[in-house]
């Protein structure tokens, strides 16, 4: 019977810690595709409040009004920075996590290549196990069958 790999609990420890790594770098890709949608938004919304700015300056505005759309537009555009950072911010989270993966990856893969060499190591001691056992079964069959031989001689 194959003997245990010894180091099994660390191999399923690394592929529990590689399932959550590989879990988080999903969440972050979330995040960071929401942040990036929610730029996308207010860009496109300044786009329409810039055309709409556009369309009431041709019909004339007051004053009053104009300082609201610019002072507003201003706050849009700050908005859209902070944004821009956030996107920037959860890339590299992303990043970071993509790296933190990879080396959960690697150690798993370590810990695989050690299980697999067991496995084979196994594999040739069972081998030659059976082998002898065969061996040991020819032999006393053919010391069983020598002395038959003999007798009728």
């Amino acid at each position: 019977m194959p003997r245990r790999f010894p180091l099994q609990p660390l191999l399923d420890l690394a592929q529990n810690h590689t399932d959550a790594a590989a879990r988080n770098l999903h969440a972050l890709k979330v995040a960071w595709q929401g942040a990036e949608e929610k730029h996308r938004q207010l860009i496109s919304y300044r786009g329409d409040y810039q055309a709409r700015l556009l369309q009431a300056t041709k019909m004339g505005m007051q004053v009053n009004s104009l300082k609201d759309f610019q002072l507003f537009l201003g706050k849009l555009e700050a908005a859209i920075r902070q944004q821009a950072e956030e996107v920037e911010r959860c890339k590299k989270r992303w990043e970071e996590g993509r790296h933190e993966w990879q080396a959960k990856q690697r150690k798993l893969k370590a810990f695989d290549t050690l299980s697999l060499r067991h496995q084979n190591s196994e594999k040739k001691r069972e081998d030659k196990l059976e082998q002898r056992e065969q061996d040991e079964l020819s032999g006393k069959k053919f010391e069983q069958e020598e002395p038959k031989d003999q007798t009728h001689s």
